[in-house]
């Protein structure tokens, strides 16, 4: 069966490691002093590594469909992780969420966009309270108080599309596309990650797609972080990341053989009479 979680999980984090430091390579030379992007081999070589890093996501999954295996679509199943190496995980990654929300709501106090930021911090910190709660629900024999559990799934897509919000009120007036692209792509990545994560807590699960975006969001948000922002902000994406490397694992260890479909034959009109044997 193919459970390697710790293989998938680092071809995961890799993509993004090379994704960020590429990324910082464009933001050193692609630049001028002003803050304008000039002509450079990075401007062709940063969207090939994204492309890249999706199709190697791709690969990935689709070896898994080939072999009929996939994540289970039980919630308690596809997203089982017991012990202690997992509570401290999950734990880890949801109070950087709210420390970097924390840090961030006493950082833009003179930001022109403070009640914004002020409400994404709020939504940040109630994110990273709920991701460790929504994991360890999956651990009990059977999926108990989902209205909560939905909540708490939901919330990392309502931050980020808040925050795809505040970034385009940031960035309206900025004429170098190049300077918020990788930041506002992370956040889309980060949002359909955690969209198709959330997936399961609503009993409408796709365990292949919610694998591809977790991978692809977890990878955007480590390259996104090569881009100056404020530190709370950084912190954000740091646990969010965290959070979709988690989920990667999670599915990838969970995974289980198919049953195949067995596809029945046409129904047959007998014109109303009963076959009489």
């Amino acid at each position: 069966m193919y459970k390697k979680p710790l293989e998938i999980t680092c071809y995961t984090a890799g993509a993004g490691a090379f994704g960020v430091f590429f990324r910082w390579l464009q933001v050193q030379l692609a630049f001028d002093e002003n803050g304008l992007n000039e002509k450079s081999f990075f401007n062709v070589l940063v969207p090939l590594l994204i492309v890249a890093s999706a199709l190697l996501f791709r690969h990935f999954v689709e070896q898994m469909r080939m072999r009929h295996i996939g994540v289970p679509d039980d919630f308690c199943h596809a997203l089982y992780n017991p012990g202690k190496l997992f509570t401290i995980l999950r734990w880890a990654a949801g109070l950087v969420m709210i420390a970097g929300a924390a840090l961030l709501l006493l950082s833009s106090e003179a930001d022109p966009n403070a009640k914004l930021i002020h409400t994404l911090c709020v939504i940040a910190a109630l994110s990273g309270l709920a991701f460790p709660l929504v994991l360890g629900q999956a651990n009990y024999d059977s999926f108990g108080h989902e209205s909560l559990v939905r909540v708490g799934a939901t919330l990392p897509v309502v931050l980020f599309a808040f925050w795809l919000v505040l970034s385009y009120v940031q960035n309206s007036l900025n004429s170098v596309p190049w300077s918020f692209a990788v930041e506002m792509l992370a956040i889309i990545c980060a949002m359909l990650g955690f969209f198709r994560a959330s997936g399961y807590a609503y009993h409408v699960p796709d365990g292949y797609k919610a694998l591809f975006s977790t991978m692809l969001g977890a990878a955007a948000c480590i390259m996104a972080l090569a881009d100056t922002r404020y530190m709370g902000m950084q912190l954000i994406f740091i646990a969010a990341a965290g959070m979709l490397l988690l989920y990667v694992w999670i599915f990838v260890r969970n995974l289980e053989k198919l049953k195949e479909k067995k596809i029945d034959g046409p129904e047959v009109d007998e014109g109303g009479f009963e076959k009489v044997n």
